[in-house]
């Protein structure tokens, strides 16, 4: 996997550790990987959990490297995450504390623009 595959915004299809849902099975967020290497996440639904950062690709792995976080604890840690990218989808594994979490994303379809009018 290369920054090139990744690049870009994602929308979040579902985010589960286990059989639970620590957002809500309702939850929506963001995640965005730019090409010069930062990452940043953003899910609200029961609650709200975001980070910023770098990100680096081994393989099938890509670790997000914490420059901030809104839970202060997590600023500076490095989130390494096996991903499995099918198509517009991709999902990242790993383990977020003490649990394992699945963190499926969804690549939007492209919007047509419309022609301006004069």
């Amino acid at each position: 996997m290369t920054r090139g595959d990744v690049v870009g915004t994602w929308r979040l299809v579902s985010y589960e550790a286990g059989d639970t849902y620590p957002m809500g099975k309702d939850a929506v967020g963001v995640l965005h990987y730019s090409p010069e290497g930062k990452v940043s996440v953003h899910i609200m639904g029961e609650g709200y959990f975001a980070y910023y950062g770098d990100y680096t690709i081994d393989g099938a792995t890509i670790t997000h490297h914490l420059e901030m976080a809104s839970e202060p604890s997590f600023v500076g840690a490095s989130n390494v995450r096996h991903a499995r990218l099918r198509g517009s989808t991709l999902v990242l594994t790993g383990r977020m504390g003490a649990r394992e979490i699945k963190v499926t994303w969804r690549r939007p379809r492209a919007r047509r623009r419309k022609s301006a009018r004069r």
